[in-house]
C-alpha cells in the first residue's frame, strides 16, 4: 500500500517548473526572477486565482528572462488548474485568454470549485517559493565560493 502525500506532489511540480526555469534562462535564474517567483502565494492571497493567473498570462513572453519564468510558471499553473477540475489537456498548452475565459465560465456555474483551486494553488505556490528562495540561497553560495577561489 503506498501512501502518497498531495503536498509531495505538488513539491515535484513546483521543482520541475523552477527546473524550466533554471534550464530556459541557462542555468543560473537572477534574484529579480526568483523574488518574483517568491511572491506568488502573496499574489494569489490578495488578488485571488483569475486576477493572479491574468497578471502572469499578461507578463509571459519569449524574450526576456523575466517574461520566460512567468510563462513555464503559467503553464505549472495551467496543469494544476486542470488536474484539480479534472479537465484532460494534451501536452504542456499556455496560460492564454481563453483558458482564463474557459476557467471564468467555469467558476461561474461552480463556484465552489474555487476554493479547491485557491488551496492547491496557493500550496503550489508556497512550495515555488521555498525553492525559489532555496535556489537562490544556493546560487549566492556557489557565486561567494567561486571568487574565494579566483
Amino acid at each position: 500500500m503506498s501512501l502518497r502525500r498531495s503536498d509531495h506532489d505538488l513539491a515535484a511540480d513546483a521543482m520541475r517548473a523552477l527546473n524550466r526555469v533554471r534550464k530556459d534562462l541557462g542555468g543560473s535564474v537572477s534574484p529579480q526572477v526568483l523574488t518574483r517567483l517568491a511572491s506568488l502565494p502573496a499574489m494569489l492571497r490578495t488578488s485571488g486565482v483569475l486576477p493572479s493567473l491574468a497578471y502572469y498570462t499578461a507578463k509571459q513572453g519569449k524574450k526576456k528572462a523575466l517574461e520566460k519564468a512567468y510563462g513555464i510558471v503559467g503553464v505549472e499553473v495551467r496543469a494544476q488548474i486542470s488536474a484539480v477540475l479534472g479537465w484532460e489537456e494534451d501536452g504542456r498548452p499556455s496560460l492564454d485568454l481563453s483558458f482564463l475565459d474557459k476557467l471564468t465560465l467555469h467558476l461561474q456555474e461552480h463556484p465552489a470549485s474555487a476554493g479547491l483551486l485557491s488551496v492547491r494553488l496557493e500550496h503550489f505556490a508556497v512550495w515555488l517559493s521555498r525553492l525559489s528562495e532555496a535556489l537562490e540561497r544556493e546560487q549566492k553560495s556557489t557565486s561567494e565560493a567561486e571568487r574565494a577561489d579566483a
